[in-house]
């Protein structure tokens, strides 16, 4: 069909043709419904821009679960080593990524992913890492996608990044006007208007109209296609039903082993419904082949996908592609010989919520499979980890304790043993320190009467690290004594000795010996050198915890923003989530007041670790305190609780203490200051006792100093309050007691908007015999409209100034992907589609300026 209304789109294509070859890359992004004609204008350019730039073609398909870095794969053989090589060693993504940038830098080339909404995480983060760099590159981005995304769709935020950047465009198809469908259908006898009224000028339901002109258009796409369909023989027919069944292109090879002669595939082109597709060829639209798919009598489909399994085994497929093919098929034998691998690879290349979903897609199939058991119980213990990493610890304990059943059932008690450790860990990120400290020590009594001595010491590191956060430096070293003598005799097993070394590395930091430091970061570089996510993040949360509890900001800072990118490459939003909830507390210590609240949200929300709950109801319940002093704080409620289920004397302490200062606050007594749990903090023997208690203890002397609370506490010394720390700055004023330092505290609570602080800073004033207390600045109410809060008025502040993500990123200090979280929330709650929507409302209810940074 002729190409029309499609000349400026072209031009902006020309543009950036032009661009690349000059060494000046940009992005093109091409929107617009199914069959609007996306593929067609492409191909149309590709050939037009032949003589320019070298195309290269990659597809995002909509299987079950998408192939990790689909598009990529297309294309690998065409950028060359290293980059096939990478993909298939399940590389990480940095990796991977870097390898392709210097690939595209060798000649002119566009570079078309197709259908981009269909792609996995790490398609799209491929997309955003190539965006940003697009400029330094010869190279004509083109990304399609059907433009009716959902805002939480991933590719919202993504698309929402790029279309800001000055080196991005964005084509919206349009259907055709009536003039263009008449003079389609000019001599064909049709009525050029009641096409277009009946087509709504859809290019694709025009052509299949236009190819058969004496045929009504159907009333759905299903029968337009198959219009067309019934003119093929029975063998063509066969043959475009079975290449229905997949949704990637099929390769010449492909074609080859599947039997389609030369001749049909000229015949199905013929028919407008499949286009070659370099080598091979591919439907033309994938509502096309759906239709084709959807008609296929009953029971036939799954012998067509049989056949392509065949013949995708016989050319070296890809396994999450023969993974869908079995599932289709019913083949529970090739589902759980090639969902398992694809899972595996998927993890390692940290695509954990697509492993998840291969490994479901097996388990889904076991029943009655040989050795039934043993294959469920790998299975289960295989996911596990994925779900934890994918934040869904819940359904995580459930697959090891599962597992843990068969297991024991068949006897195996050194894969028993394996499992109590897991959940180890697993009850340790749900905040049950007993249940973690059982299974520990289950793991351990089990192992210890087995053969397995690797498994044992993996046991032991768990009993060592949880010993560590309850304060017993004896049986920390006990264990990692015994670690060692295990690792030695396995030839000096570095992944053993790396996850000891982080129950050591704790109980030295609690000692206060910085060094453990050291130990921290040196365990995670052994893990991502392995590509073992739960040894690289582990290590990395508590060096992240540990530097923002013991007052270290400046490192917190560094090591927080290197461990929210790492989590994020590696797909664990687990880990992002519980870093996010650790930066809260960081940015409340900091005075960035707003940013903790919205980290603090933003964890709460998003997490399914309640070990992760702790700080940011401790934040949100000490931001109220400091605030309105509200006579109920449940937000303090629900940080004890947790407290009390970690029972850990560092968590402890700080609940106790944000207790102990809400208590001062509002002026009450607080019963579970005297609570045995408190009273254990000053009673027990453990690491680091002295350095945990201070804080705790110059609030209970507060406390006591007010006359709300007796408290024995010791007296720790005065608080030297650091530089970085505003409000502890006006807390030791305060207990300087002096007229000035009071003023002092006073101009700093104020800059804080700690309201109600402040206001028993006033009264102590007065009371002391200052008659000119200073009043504070008179509260101005900022536009607030759908109830945005503090953060989001600064990211739409942003939004109006024209800023980018990655410019909203850079300007507020937070992670590109919780700019994206920040601005899709804005669009939602002002029931807007776009930022430029955004801005518009931000300006007509006066949010102007720059925001803080």
């Amino acid at each position: 069909m002729q190409l029309l209304e499609r000349e400026h789109h072209l031009g902006v294509l020309g543009d950036g043709a032009r661009r690349a070859a000059t060494g000046a890359g940009s992005v093109v992004l091409v929107a617009g419904e199914a069959g609007i004609g996306k593929t067609v204008l492409l191909r149309a350019f590709a050939e037009q821009a032949r003589e320019q730039l070298q195309p290269l073609w990659g597809m995002c398909d909509s299987l079950s679960t998408p192939r990790p870095l689909g598009p990529l794969r297309d294309v690998a053989h065409d950028l060359g080593d290293p980059v096939p090589d990478l993909l298939r060693g399940a590389a990480a993504p940095h990796e991977v990524f870097t390898a392709v940038l210097d690939a595209l830098r060798g000649r002119p080339r566009m570079l078309v992913v197709e259908d981009v909404h269909w792609g996995d995480e790490a398609t799209l983060d491929l997309v955003r890492f190539l965006g940003r760099r697009i400029a330094g590159l010869p190279l004509l981005l083109v990304l399609s996608y059907r433009d009716a995304l959902g805002v939480d769709h991933p590719l919202s935020p993504v698309v929402g990044d790029l279309v800001s950047t000055p080196d991005a465009r964005r084509l919206q198809l349009t259907p055709l006007s009536r003039n263009a469908v008449a003079e389609l259908f000019a001599g064909s006898g049709a009525d050029p208007a009641d096409v277009h009224h009946r087509t709504a000028g859809n290019p694709f339901f025009v052509s299949q109209i236009l190819a058969q002109p004496d045929s009504p258009l159907p009333a759905s796409v299903r029968d337009a296609v198959l219009a067309r369909v019934a003119s093929l023989d029975a063998g063509a027919r066969q043959c475009l039903e079975l290449l229905s069944c997949t949704p990637e292109p099929v390769t010449r090879e492909l074609l080859g082993a599947l039997a389609v002669p030369t001749a049909t595939v000229g015949v199905l082109a013929a028919t407008g419904l499949v286009d070659r597709h370099g080598d091979g060829v591919a439907f033309r639209h994938e509502i096309a082949r759906s239709a084709v798919l959807e008609a296929i009598a009953p029971g036939s489909e799954a012998a067509l996908h049989a056949v392509m399994i065949e013949a995708l085994e016989a050319v070296g497929g890809d396994p999450s592609v023969l993974a869908h093919h079995a599932a289709a098929a019913g083949d529970a034998e090739r589902v759980l010989t090639y969902a398992p691998v694809a899972g595996e690879d998927a993890s390692r290349a940290g695509a954990h919520r697509e492993a998840v979903a291969f490994f479901e897609t097996a388990l889904r199939h076991v029943a009655g499979a040989p050795r039934e058991t043993a294959v469920r119980a790998w299975l289960l213990e295989a996911m596990a980890l994925d779900l934890y990493l994918s934040d869904r610890l819940r359904d995580a304990i459930t697959a090891r304790e599962q597992a843990i059943e068969l297991r024991a059932a068949a006897g195996n008690t050194d894969a028993v043993g394996a499992g109590h450790t897991a959940l180890a860990g697993f009850f340790w990120g749900a905040a049950d320190r007993a249940s973690a400290e059982h299974h520990a020590d289950a793991a351990v009594e089990i192992l210890a009467a087995g053969d397995n001595r690797r498994a044992l010491g993996f046991a032991l590191c768990k009993q060592g690290f949880l010993a560590a956060w309850r304060g017993d430096a004896g049986a920390v070293a006990r264990a990692g004594e015994q670690v060692d003598v295990i690792a030695a005799e396995l030839g000096d097993d570095v992944v053993l000795r790396s996850t000891a070394s982080i129950g050591t590395a704790v109980t030295r930091l609690l000692q206060g010996d910085v060094s453990g430091r050291a130990d921290l970061v040196a365990a995670m570089q052994v893990g991502m050198r392995h590509r073992l996510d739960d040894l690289t993040t582990t290590p990395m949360a508590n060096l992240c915890h540990y530097d923002v509890d013991h007052g270290r900001l400046a490192e917190a800072e560094v090591s927080v923003a290197d461990g929210l990118r790492i989590s994020e490459e590696r797909d664990a939003p687990i880990c992002v989530a519980y870093l996010n909830a650790v930066r809260a507390r960081l940015r409340l210590l900091q005075g960035r007041w707003a940013e903790a609240e919205d980290d603090s949200r933003i964890a709460l929300a998003a997490t399914d670790i309640r070990l992760g709950w702790l700080w940011p109801n401790l934040v949100l319940g000490l931001l109220a305190a400091r605030r309105e002093a509200p006579p109920r704080n449940p937000h303090l409620d629900e940080m004890w609780r947790i407290a009390n289920l970690v029972a850990s004397p560092g968590m402890v302490a700080a609940a106790a203490e944000a207790l102990a200062e809400n208590a001062w606050i509002t002026r009450t007594p607080d019963p579970r200051l005297d609570g045995p749990l408190v009273v254990d903090l000053y009673c027990r023997d453990y690491a680091g006792r002295d350095v945990v208690v201070a804080p705790l203890s110059r609030w209970l002397r507060r406390l006591a100093a007010a006359g709300v609370q007796e408290s024995a506490a010791p007296d720790p010394g005065p608080l030297q309050a650091p530089d970085d720390q505003p409000y502890a700055q006006a807390v030791a004023l305060w207990d300087s007691g002096s007229t000035d330092d009071l003023l002092d505290a006073l101009r700093r609570l104020d800059a804080l908007d700690a309201r109600a602080v402040a206001a028993l800073v006033r009264s102590r004033l007065r009371e002391s015999g200052v008659n000119a207390v200073p009043r504070g600045s008179s509260s101005t109410t900022r536009a607030n409209p759908a109830g945005l809060t503090a953060r989001q008025l600064d990211v739409l502040t942003l939004l109006v100034d024209g800023l980018t993500n990655a410019d909203i990123a850079a300007r507020l200090v937070i992670s590109p992907k919780t700019a994206d979280h920040h601005v899709t929330a804005i669009l939602a709650k002002l029931g807007v589609h776009s930022r430029s929507e955004a801005a518009a409302i931000g300006r007509r209810l006066g949010v102007v300026g720059t925001a803080p940074a």
